[in-house]
């Protein structure tokens, strides 16, 4: 099949010449290197500079300028003959813009043959390569090539439709945007995950980020029917379903691990009643990426993309987590940067597939907890290694670690064991607070100061529970009731 139509050439030129109006219109999307005959690519060159100086398009004005660059044309043409030739059938502007789109379309149709013929010969030299590392370099190469493709659009006047674009969306309500997560509260401020997001959380090793994320991983597939996937740079499958099997069932993972389960009646039943079920209601995934570089990790999204999900539907892909894997830090590539430039593919990868990506990332040891009270532990973003970079490209960065011991005394036990501070939110929930989620809050020492609202967590056994947030845990305090002698019940308040 020919990639290239001489016909459709001289349709777009003639039509130009007759419609210059229309030249606003497709330069956006094609230029002279859309052209394959030589003079062509010239003469559409020399039309645009006429007509973007406001200059009234004159066949022989035209050629003569053409003439005037010295330019001499393989076949010896004469361009007043020729310019007279292409432009003397009558072409309206409608079947001028359709030209130009075809002659678009043509062009990328020769790029993507000649990135065939690239990988045809990446191919050829890649026979000593490992199969997973050829075809992350294939998968890259196409990749790069399909998203480079884009439909030009035209600056939106904001105004003229946002009233209708509103009671459109008020004739058909949702509840939420996005895939609904399995907490709440989380849904109730932020709303849910959106397709070409990226959303992180930070946290010290050992604090139960991997347990967290693989939770979030299983319900939010469970409650929103899709499939999830969970690439894992530390943990391998085995590890991750004897996890997931404690969580379900409640056994503690030792007796899993060594079989001792099956000498206890209790967990016996436990096993027996609720694991079998899980491979009916949920579509989750695993993966173990420890070795491998960001671009075959983004080959495997791709490939478990549209195998397993499909194109155009919905999914979520968990990465856990930001480090350094096969990528190599030199002397003029830093290790913040190798990894700020992970986080740019995957944001990449999350447009391209319109998924939400939910990763994590370690902080440094100003935001350590072990031995410390909450005064001396850092909940802000300067904990965060690539902050900077993970602020620009990430929908929703927080922080999730262990509460101190002050910090569950002030709590109560009712409030959990972990807490989530968010650093920073681009979307909000139907319940959001705002750029400043501030409380109120009284210390033991009788001090009150406002404090950064979070999110409370109990993690055990590798089970998550949303417990409210600190909001949820002052009203608690404020609503206790003393029994006293004298008086009976009253209410103690801050």
């Amino acid at each position: 099949m020919a990639l290239h139509s001489l016909q459709i050439e001289k349709h777009v030129l003639g039509g130009l010449i007759q419609n210059p109006n229309i030249m606003i219109d497709v330069i956006g999307f094609i230029s002279e290197k859309d052209f394959v005959a030589e003079p062509h690519g010239v003469i559409f060159s020399c039309l645009k500079q006429i007509i973007l100086a406001s200059e009234n398009v004159d066949k022989v004005l035209l050629a003569q300028k053409i003439t005037g660059l010295g330019i001499s044309f393989k076949d010896k043409i004469n361009i007043f003959d020729y310019i007279d030739a292409i432009s003397f059938s009558s072409i309206t502007p409608k079947a001028t813009f359709k030209a130009c789109q075809e002659l678009s379309k043509l062009k990328a149709l020769r790029e993507l043959s000649h990135t065939c013929n690239k990988i045809q010969q990446h191919l050829e030299k890649s026979s000593n390569n490992p199969l997973e590392q050829t075809i992350a370099e294939v998968d890259a190469l196409y990749g790069d090539k399909v998203s480079s493709f884009s439909i030009e659009d035209e600056p939106d006047d904001l105004f003229s439709d946002v009233y209708e674009m509103i009671e459109s969306l008020g004739n058909n309500p949702n509840e939420e945007i996005g895939l609904l997560t399995p907490f709440n509260d989380f849904n109730r401020m932020y709303g849910g995950l959106r397709g070409g997001n990226v959303y992180a959380v930070a946290s010290r090793a050992g604090q139960g980020k991997t347990t967290w994320l693989n939770h979030l991983a299983c319900e939010t597939g469970r409650i929103n029917n899709v499939p999830a996937l969970i690439l894992d740079t530390e943990m391998v499958s085995k590890e991750i379903k004897l996890r997931t099997a404690a969580a379900f069932s409640g056994v503690p993972l030792w007796y899993l691990e060594t079989g001792n389960w099956r000498k206890n009646a209790d967990m016996v039943e436990k096993v027996r009643k609720i694991l079998p079920s899980l491979k009916s209601k949920y579509k989750t995934y695993h993966y173990h990426v420890g070795n491998k570089h960001i671009d075959e990790v983004m080959a495997i999204m791709r490939r478990w993309y549209y195998k397993i999900v499909g194109r155009g539907n919905k999914a979520i892909i968990i990465y856990d987590y930001l480090k350094l894997t096969t990528e190599k830090v030199g002397q003029n590539w830093a290790e913040y940067q190798v990894l700020g430039e992970k986080v740019d593919k995957l944001k990449r990868i999350a447009l391209e597939l319109d998924l939400p990506i939910f990763s994590a990332i370690q902080i440094n040891r100003t935001g350590e907890n072990s031995g410390r009270t909450s005064a001396n532990v850092v909940d802000d973003a300067s904990a965060i290694a690539i902050s900077d970079r993970l602020a620009w490209f990430a929908t929703y960065l927080a922080i999730l670690r262990r509460k101190t011991e002050d910090e569950i005394v002030l709590d109560t036990l009712d409030s959990g064991t972990h807490k989530l501070v968010e650093i920073k939110a681009r979307y909000q929930g139907r319940e959001a607070a705002g750029h400043r989620d501030l409380v109120l809050r009284e210390f033991p020492d009788g001090s009150r100061k406002y404090v950064r609202n979070y999110l409370n967590f109990e993690i055990s056994n590798f089970n998550i529970e949303e417990r409210g947030t600190v909001h949820d845990a002052i009203q608690r305090q404020n609503s206790q009731f003393l029994v006293t002698d004298s008086v009976g019940i009253r209410e103690e308040t801050l």
